[in-house]
């Protein structure tokens, strides 16, 4: 409308014009200079509730006085005294309804055009109630966020995050606006973020939830492990909002893994070997970095002083640093603030988990060790003795250089637990080799006494046969117990020879020179020759006979003197614990085989002791009631063995026993 004047078209003065404007959908109301109601339409009738008849004339301030103070008053004043149109974006309360109302001039006053906004203004009620709320909730979850004990998170669809809560923000230094977006991912190890990366936007991409463990940036700059999870955020409709997810502080339980995982790791290196320099060097590699940014082996020498054995560091740009660490060892006598020095001194763990200047200068003990110190850069150190049964043999020494880790009463926990099986492993490999070297010397004793005690024992025994054949001249009514005794003498020499040989030949297998002859022999001609020099013993016995059953020859390459060792002790133990019972030797061959089978039907062997008969100074019977040493068995399998067969053994009590020997009728290897 122009401001200039009232426009005519307006005036409802017309019965007509007045009935057009009944069926608008708007209220109009007309008032004359005095301010009296001149005309209300329909529209307004049913929201004011009163009839045209009962309106028309009345006062407008009188019928509607909020209105005279309201700004709405001032516009309608200032519309009729200008005649200039006035739009009031303001509303109107009229019976709990809103309205806007519009003035314009006419030629006899004020007509007000009148519109129902109440669904507009309850809708953008609604809307600032809902923002309200939505303020609210965002405050209250703000709130219950910042004081989880977890480290929270939200993105948008976009998958960029919009929300860290304090404990992140506190947690890795960040500020609100530099975790925003993917600014996070810059406290991630620079391992890690790749992988995590994949993850993300693996499942951003289907829309699923995820979980993934990585090392996250502290404040302090030591990265410690995390296991970030997340879950889509859908709206009441279903729709992908974005994600919300946690990260959890996993670094203690990880490194409870990781210590478990290592000392097990280390035990199991540790054990595999008695040579104790080469498995410690090896357990020192694996301390790093599992346990430390670096690790130092001292061991103390049995003739007195401290060798630096190895130094393992995890960056490979500092090896020649380690490689001048071996120029400062520990000091045996001690040295009252040098960590390894002191553990060494005071035989116990040191732990120092903060280390400055002040502390490098009290630890060093030379300026040169000094500036070394500064050189590597350490934060952190931990020296730990390698004590075993209350003997101090050397110190293990950790340090924490570049990676922002001090460490804590449980690393010093590992590291003592370390070097106690370390302490194990020193112990035992010194103690191996002191066996070693006292079953060197005993084997050199058996082969010098061996040789000494049997050298004379040849001419004696030569002597022996003399004096018998000359006591066969000798009246025997004069000498009646002479031969008997001569008999009983060369018995006796020939068993003191036996044991000798048995000596000799165990020096020799410990010793490696355990050698064959090989040559063509006809196994059943050596055991019918074998049972041949056993005839006299078995007559000396009484009442027993010894049965051979070989009957045709079975020629196979062997070594003759070794096989009739083994036909010796075989008929020797039968007839021993035969009881004075028959004993049977059998030979038949198998194919490629050669089978040599001796049974007696004596005492028997007990079931618990088949599986050591074949062992050194092993017996199956009371030493005091059958003589011997107890290496027969167990030099019979060593030759067997060594020509490729196998030996074993039937056997229950009072019922006898059979061994049965199986070779090939050609060795597989050369002689050994």
């Amino acid at each position: 409308m122009d401001s200039s004047g009232p426009d005519p078209a307006l005036e409802p003065t017309s019965a007509a014009f007045a009935a057009m404007l009944d069926g608008v959908g708007h209220g109009v109301v007309a008032v004359d200079r005095l301010w009296r109601l001149s005309f209300v339409n329909a529209w307004m009738e049913r929201v004011l509730g009163r009839s045209r008849q009962q309106l028309l004339g009345r006062d407008l301030w009188t019928e509607f006085p909020s209105l005279r103070s309201s700004s709405f008053g001032a516009a309608y004043q200032r519309a009729m005294r200008d005649g200039v149109e006035v739009i009031h974006e303001d509303f109107v309360a009229i019976s709990n309804a809103w309205f806007e109302a519009r003035a314009s001039p006419s030629s006899t006053g004020l007509i007000l055009f009148i519109r129902d906004v109440t669904d507009r203004r309850l809708a953008a009620q609604d809307l600032r109630d809902r923002e309200n709320r939505l303020r609210e909730s965002e405050a209250r979850f703000r709130n219950l966020a910042d004081s989880a004990p977890v480290m929270l998170w939200m993105t948008d669809t976009t998958g960029a995050c919009n929300y860290h809560n304090r404990q992140w923000r506190e947690f890795t230094g960040q500020t609100a606006a530099e975790a925003n977006g993917f600014g996070w991912m810059a406290t991630l190890h620079p391992e890690d973020r790749e992988r995590v990366s994949e993850v993300f936007l693996s499942a951003h991409g289907r829309r699923e939830s995820f979980r993934v463990e990585y090392r996250v940036r502290t404040r302090d700059g030591e990265y410690r492990w995390a296991i970030g999870s997340a879950s889509p955020r859908l709206d009441s409709a279903g729709e992908f909002l974005g994600y919300i997810g946690t990260v959890v502080d996993i670094h203690e339980r990880k490194r409870v893994e990781e210590r478990v995982a290592f000392v097990s790791e280390a035990s199991r290196i540790l054990s595999e070997s008695l040579d104790f320099e080469a498995t410690l060097v090896r357990a020192t590699e694996l301390a790093v970095p599992a346990l430390g940014d670096w690790c130092m082996l001292d061991l103390l020498l049995e003739g007195g002083g401290i060798k630096r054995v190895k130094v393992a560091c995890a960056d490979p740009a500092l090896e020649p640093l380690a490689r001048r660490t071996q120029g400062f060892p520990p000091i045996v006598s001690g040295h009252p603030r040098h960590p390894p020095s002191r553990a060494l001194r005071e035989g116990r763990a040191i732990l120092v988990a903060e280390v400055d200047d002040d502390s490098m200068r009290r630890a060093a003990y030379s300026p040169e060790h000094l500036a070394h110190m500064h050189a590597i850069g350490f934060h952190s150190v931990m020296s730990v003795p390698l004590i075993a049964r209350g003997r101090t043999l050397g110190v293990l020494t950790f340090l924490s250089i570049g990676s922002g880790r001090r460490f804590t009463q449980a690393d010093l926990e590992t590291a003592e637990d370390l070097a106690r099986r370390a302490a194990l492993a020193v112990d035992n490999g010194r103690l191996y080799r002191e066996a070693q070297q006292a079953v060197r010397v005993r084997e050199e004793f058996l082969q010098v006494a061996s040789h000494e005690l049997k050298t004379p024992l040849t001419p004696l025994s030569l002597k022996l046969q003399m004096l018998a054949r000359s006591a066969e001249s000798l009246p025997r009514e004069r000498f009646p117990r002479l031969s008997g005794d001569l008999d009983m003498m060369r018995q006796q020499v020939q068993r003191l020879s036996s044991l000798m040989d048995e000596l000799l030949d165990i020096s020799r297998i410990n010793s490696g020179r355990f050698s064959l002859t090989l040559e063509v022999v006809d196994l059943c001609a050596l055991v019918r020759d074998s049972a041949a020099r056993f005839e006299p013993e078995v007559h000396r016995l009484g009442g027993g006979r010894l049965v051979v059953d070989v009957p045709e020859p079975l020629v196979g390459v062997w070594d003759r003197q070794r096989l009739e060792q083994v036909m010796t002790n075989l008929l020797s133990n039968a007839l021993k614990y035969g009881g004075g019972r028959p004993v049977h030797a059998r030979v038949w061959g198998e194919g490629a085989t050669a089978c040599l089978e001796v049974r007696d039907e004596g005492i028997g062997i007990a079931p618990e002791a088949l599986s050591r008969i074949f062992e050194k100074f092993e017996r199956a019977v009371s030493e005091r009631h059958y003589g011997g040493l107890g290496l027969g068995l167990y030099i019979t399998r060593q030759i067997v063995e060594a020509l490729g067969g196998t030996i074993c053994v039937k056997s229950e009590p009072q019922q006898g026993s059979t061994f049965t020997v199986r070779l090939p009728l050609t060795p597989p290897t050369s002689p050994s």
